[in-house]
């Protein structure tokens, strides 16, 4: 019978992050152990970027919350990235650390399927937190 424990749903939240950053034509790298402050690094464009990678929850239809247990726990010398592994969708989204506060949420449902102009302009759409959008982001800030 297969475990659903969670080390095995953080298993396959950095599976999903990896084959997600793969996908997108960069590398990965795992650090040895689990002692480290970050759970891959990605290789962009020669750019070695930190992330940590948690399970996001369903907190409604398509919607899903990456959240920090202890946020003060992180800083930006040891995490870039914070990635979020959503089983059910089989994809990923990212929150560059300046962003990120305890949590953060983000919807798989797309704007002309939402009920109202409000929940269109206050949703966190899953295009804003992929991979390339987020890569853009930190880029455009340096």
């Amino acid at each position: 019978m297969p475990s659903n424990n969670g080390a095995s749903r953080g298993d396959a939240s950095e599976t999903l992050v990896a084959y997600d950053i793969l996908d997108n034509g960069y590398r990965i790298a795992y650090p040895h152990g689990h002692a480290q402050d970050y759970d891959l690094i990605a290789d962009v464009d020669g750019r070695l970027l930190k992330i940590q990678v948690k399970t996001a929850t369903n907190t409604r239809k398509r919607q899903y919350e990456l959240r920090l247990k202890n946020a003060d726990n992180y800083n930006s010398e040891h995490v870039d990235l914070f990635a979020a592994g959503v089983h059910s969708e089989k994809a990923a989204f990212y929150v560059p650390f300046n962003e990120m506060e305890e949590s953060q949420r983000v919807t798989f449902t797309p704007p002309e399927e939402m009920g109202s102009d409000a929940n269109r302009e206050r949703a966190n759409l899953f295009t804003d937190y992929s991979l390339e959008a987020v890569l853009d982001r930190i880029y455009d800030s340096d």
